[in-house]
Parts: C-alpha cells; sequence; structure tokens
C-alpha cells in the first residue's frame, strides 16, 4: 500500500509539472523526465532495497528523461543524447558567483562540449547563463544548450535546481 502511494505521488507531481508547460519541448521534456524518474526509482529500488538508492536512481534518470524528451533528445540518438546530457552535468557543476537569496545573475559560463564518437556528425554544447538564489536559499542555473544535427543547429534554454540531496533536477522556467 505505502508504494501504491508513493508511485500516486510521483504521478500527480508529473501532472502539475505538464499543466504548467507552455510548448511542446517542455511538455516532452517534463514527459521525458517522469518517465525516467518512475523508471529508475523503480530499479533503484529493486537493486538498492531503500529510500536513498531509489530517490538518487530516480533523481539522476530524471535528469537524462528530461533531456532525451526535449527538442534536442528527440533528435538525437541514445550515445549522442548521453554525450551531450553529461556536458549539461559538467556545466552545472562548474563553479559560479551565487547571488543573494532572492535575485539573479547573467553569467559568462565557459562552455563544456561534445562531439560525437561515432560518425553520426552531431556534436553541442552547454553552458550556464544565468543563476539564481531562490529566497529559500534553493540555487537554480539555467543552461543554455546548444546541439548540432545534420548541419543544423538546434538550442534550447533549460532550467536546473538543485534538490535538497545536491543534485541537480529540470525544473520549468
Amino acid at each position: 500500500m505505502r508504494r501504491a502511494r508513493q508511485v500516486a505521488t510521483v504521478m500527480a507531481a508529473g501532472l502539475i509539472v505538464l499543466t504548467g508547460c507552455e510548448s511542446k519541448e517542455q511538455t516532452g521534456a517534463a514527459v521525458g523526465a517522469g518517465i525516467g524518474a518512475i523508471a529508475c526509482g523503480v530499479v533503484g529500488n529493486a537493486i538498492f532495497k531503500n529510500t536513498l538508492g531509489t530517490a538518487l536512481s530516480a533523481t539522476a534518470c530524471s535528469a537524462v528523461g528530461y533531456f532525451v524528451g526535449s527538442a534536442i533528445g528527440r533528435q538525437l540518438d541514445e550515445q549522442d543524447r548521453q554525450q551531450a546530457a553529461t556536458a549539461t552535468q559538467r556545466a552545472l557543476a562548474a563553479p559560479v558567483k551565487q547571488p543573494k537569496p532572492g535575485a539573479s545573475r547573467t553569467v559568462q559560463a565557459k562552455a563544456s562540449t561534445w562531439k560525437s564518437t561515432h560518425g553520426s556528425g552531431a556534436s553541442g554544447s552547454a553552458a550556464v547563463t544565468k543563476v539564481e538564489t531562490e529566497a529559500d536559499g534553493a540555487e537554480c542555473r539555467t543552461v543554455r544548450e546548444v546541439a548540432y544535427i545534420k548541419g543544423e543547429e538546434v538550442v534550447q534554454n533549460s532550467r536546473y535546481c538543485r534538490s535538497g540531496d545536491g543534485e541537480w533536477q529540470a525544473a520549468s522556467a
């Protein structure tokens, strides 16, 4: 019964996120994040058999699922999606000066780049462009993700916030 309540809570949270989406790209990203979180939460629970393992698995796959469901992610193959998601995580991990609580600042962070290793020709980059500190002290960052797919540039700006356990999670804009 407890497990059913947890799944229902996750699904309800997903529906709330989806209602705030303004475009197909945001909806796809939110659906990807939700599916990633649920799938990896179940797998993490089976492997680790504890709440921490389940939560960490769900968090990691939520970020990857967000990217896969986004405009860029839908146009890349699995290997390229993984490289692009890794570049985004590297960009988020880079140190930046924090603004005061309740404020934001534009930053000129160095881009983390990636290039296909299997001949698809795809490449791209990710760079933090904005840092915010919410009134409650939570940190959020906007990342400009760029991909060059079959000679075409695809750009998206994604927002990530640090969760209580220190992991970056996709957030609504």
